[in-house]
């Protein structure tokens, strides 16, 4: 069993232990979702820097730039099925999707300028 501590550490259950342990993981398997919470859809989590957030605005472009550059070196439905998971994701809206079509483009060989990202700015009585 791998040891959730220490990704690099593998742990041995004794055997008289297994039964115990099985309990333990199917009890916590199968907990009832609280139904205040439960929106009824569930999504993979994702871990692009939209969704995980903490990225100098500034990084933006050279973030999405990269990862459609990194897309092109997939097989073209391995690339589709990516991009159809990506775009179905809540807080991918309809200006990333076209932000990183573009950079897909680009990356493709378009000549098209780099897509445009809002500028955010504090108010400096903020």
């Amino acid at each position: 069993m791998l040891d959730h501590n220490n990704s690099e550490t593998w742990l041995e259950i004794p055997f008289e232990r297994i039964e115990r342990a099985a309990g333990a993981i199917a009890a916590r398997a199968h907990q009832i979702a609280d139904p205040t919470f439960d929106t009824g859809m569930t999504y993979a989590p994702c871990r692009c820097w939209r969704c995980r957030g903490g990225v100098a605005l500034a990084d933006r472009a050279t973030l999405d730039r990269l990862l459609a550059k990194h897309l092109m070196t997939l097989g073209e439905s391995e690339r589709g099925q990516w991009m159809l998971l990506w775009a179905g994701h809540p807080r991918h809206d309809a200006d990333a999707r076209e932000q990183l079509n573009t950079w897909l483009r680009i990356a493709g060989g378009s000549s098209e300028p780099a897509p445009e990202y809002p500028v955010y700015v504090m108010r400096e009585d903020a």
